[in-house]
């Protein structure tokens, strides 16, 4: 079925006015959109046509675009469009029948909009469609006409919007129910710090190098993005006299959306300077999603938050038409553009999103907690129980040491494999990396502000912090970074590979390394101070840990410098037995400290102290000269306890057997020899 755009051939010019005012199919193609449909049939006070085939059949559903929706294009006015479904909840068709769109007038050919429109047939309504390449592998994304963003943004929505709603109404599209909520009012001034603190601010940051740009290590934008209807938001980052005004101009179910912008390009673009539409910032909700036209925009040139950064630009978009959920997260979707040097019209867009959900401190939902943290274990329930097994898995190697350190053989076994599934299903899968902003998170919550809300809505990481917590008390920190820490694991494995490619390997000196050593508890130290004083700044620098370019994003689509500091970690750590985790980690330190006081490390015997055996052979430099072992360097590798269980290996227990083994063949021992004996007896003593 070939799709074409009426107005640019004249055909229905004439009657153009009347189809944007009336849905008839004798004047109008509907068999074009629904070609499976023999007859149209009325539905009365509905703004659609029923499509049947020639058994009577309903074959699909045909509406006229603006009978629908009210979107508006570059011109002001709308695309009016010829929208079919199936009974199968597709788009059968879709028709340009009138529209005002000066593309023409730009140099761009009309056949260009015909084949934009002809992209979504066969869609199903429940596909989440991006204008714009997009770095959601998930996403059905499709080109934008270059010098005629605002058009195709506008019929992009013309066409998604007039086919669900209508697969609504006759029900092959199930909406969403709403959840009842209210706005929390209260009358306190949040500054900058508390609104961080609170989580109110959605943050989308795009760099240059994710928008093609080459040679820059900057920001192409970095927004922040919130719903300011509460007064303790919208009265700290408007004022009181611009808050108030902006909520008299507000109906029921309207939403104000605050965007403040940095970065070398703008938010606000220049679509809405020449035809009223902002064609690079746009909400998604589900299914739903909102443009703003000037008519919506106010614009915000000073924060008044206290402590607020400065901002290059800044607005307040009235969200209209109850069509935000603000019970339910929602998306701030970024269209970028640039010059890709194909033509005087050619640009490539990238589409970019981040999702934000209202905290509970502003708009509390009926339920509002169980409703959220349910939702989220739920929809992670499978996620969970996988890193539930692992680490239940673990701990129970521990449980049942004795077995465990009862060979060396299997001992590095099993801790080589726990390393793998660490790396590779708790890091690279599941993206379960403990990080060390969690426990700024923590630290920040003693100046106010606890909520459960913000722990338990990611299981995983939740899941994770209790296993942390009890092994940590009860083994040490070495079980969590010696055998579950994705990054530590990581880093081991690619000490072990720079092993077998007989890499040179690399120590410091001993009297450095106790030196160094240290810095991991300073670096944690400035970390609290910073996160307790700005905790944007605190998080940022929290980016220290490599833990987001190893397990959240690709490292080469990063910052050059964020991208530099993962390879050279990496590295190092081919020849340097895990130099980031020893000597840098703020996460480490943070879990030394009570890991200090763990119940049962490592075995250890008197004799411990004049051998050194297990010393040589400790990577992480864990023993100390009288042969005690510092919980807070040990990584609970367990060898020097395999050892210590190995007559064949620890001193003590070699001279025992060699005695039992005189008694067993009847050779009385000497005087000298029960003398030993009984020396030996007190050498292997535990401590």
């Amino acid at each position: 079925m070939g799709f074409v755009a009426i107005c640019a051939t004249g055909q229905l010019a004439q009657a153009g006015d009347a189809a944007a005012q009336r849905l008839d199919c004798q004047a109008l193609p509907c068999a074009r959109v629904l070609p499976r449909a023999t007859r149209f049939e009325r539905v009365a006070e509905q703004p659609y046509v029923v499509g049947k085939d020639a058994t009577g059949k309903t074959v699909g559903w045909v509406a006229l675009s603006s009978d629908v929706v009210e979107i508006k294009g570059y011109s002001g006015k709308p695309l009016v469009t010829l929208v079919a479904i199936t009974p199968e909840a597709k788009i059968a068709g879709a028709l340009i029948v009138q529209h005002s769109e000066p593309i023409l007038l730009v140099g761009i050919p009309e056949q260009k909009l015909t084949d934009f429109v002809a992209f979504y047939r066969g869609k199903s309504l429940t596909t989440s469609i991006a204008v714009g390449a997009s770095p959601d592998p998930n996403a059905v994304t499709v080109d934008v006409i270059s010098g005629a963003t605002v058009t195709v943004l506008a019929e992009n929505r013309t066409i998604l919007d007039t086919a669900r709603q209508v697969g609504e109404a006759v029900g092959v599209v199930k909406p969403s129910a709403r959840l009842k909520g209210e706005t929390v009012i209260s009358n306190e001034l949040w500054d900058w710090a508390r609104l961080l603190d609170e989580q109110v601010f959605g943050h989308l940051q795009v760099s240059d190098q994710q928008m093609g740009v080459s040679g820059s290590a900057g920001a192409f934008v970095d927004l922040y993005f919130t719903i300011a209807d509460a007064p303790q938001v919208g009265r700290s980052l408007l004022g009181d006299h611009e808050f108030a005004w902006l909520k008299k101009q507000l109906k029921a179910g309207e939403h104000l959306l605050v965007v403040l912008g940095n970065g070398s390009s703008s938010f606000k673009g220049s679509g809405f300077v020449r035809g009223g539409i902002f064609d690079r910032v746009r909400v998604e909700q589900g299914l739903r999603s909102l443009m703003f036209t000037d008519g919506d925009y106010h614009n915000l040139t000073t924060v008044a938050a206290q402590g607020a950064p400065r901002f290059k630009e800044g607005a307040v978009f009235v969200v209209r038409g109850e069509k935000l959920d603000a019970g339910r997260p929602f998306d701030l979707v970024f269209l970028g553009s640039r010059y890709d040097g194909h033509g005087g019209f050619s640009r490539e867009f990238r589409a970019f999103r981040q999702t934000l959900r209202l905290p509970s401190s502003i708009y509390r939902v009926e339920g509002g907690r169980q409703t959220v943290v349910t939702a989220a274990w739920y929809n992670a329930r499978y996620k969970v129980l996988v890193l539930g097994a692992i680490l239940l898995n673990i701990a129970l190697l521990f449980v049942r040491r004795r077995w465990l350190t009862a060979k060396l053989k299997r001992l590095r076994l099993l801790h080589t494999t726990s390393m793998v599934l660490a790396f590779v299903v708790l890091g690279v899968v599941l993206h379960a990396q403990p990080s060390v902003t969690q426990v700024l998170t923590l630290v920040g919550t003693t100046k106010g502000g606890w909520s459960w809300d913000l722990f338990l809505s990611e299981p995983q990481i939740f899941l994770f912090w209790i296993f942390i917590a009890i092994v940590t008390l009860v083994w040490g920190r070495g079980v969590f970074c010696g055998w579950a820490c994705p990054y530590g694991a990581f880093n081991e494995l690619l000490f072990k590979l720079g092993r077998r490619l007989r890499l040179p390997s690399f120590e410091l000196p001993e009297r450095l390394h106790r030196w160094l050593r240290q810095l991991r508890y300073v670096i944690l130290a400035a970390l609290i101070a910073v996160f307790l004083w700005s905790p944007e700044l605190g998080e940022k620098l929290a980016e220290i840990e490599p833990f987001k370019s190893t397990f959240y994003v690709m490292p080469w689509t990063r910052p050059l410098l964020f991208l530099g500091w993962w390879v050279a970690l990496a590295l190092l750590a081919l020849i340097w037995y895990r130099p980031f985790c020893r000597y840098l980690c703020p996460l480490g330190a943070a879990l030394a400290v009570p890991g200090s006081l763990r119940r049962s490390g490592p075995r250890r015997r008197v004799f411990c102290q004049h051998c050194q055996i297990c010393t040589r052979g400790c990577e992480p430099l864990a023993i100390r000269p009288d042969g005690t072992i510092d919980p807070r360097e040990c990584l609970s590798c367990m060898e020097c306890e395999a050892n210590y269980r190995d007559d064949g290996v620890c001193p003590p227990l070699i001279g025992l057997k060699q005695l039992a083994t005189r008694r067993a063949a009847g050779q009385a021992l000497s005087s000298d020899q029960q003398q030993r004996e009984r020396r030996l007896q007190q050498e292997a003593r535990r401590v």
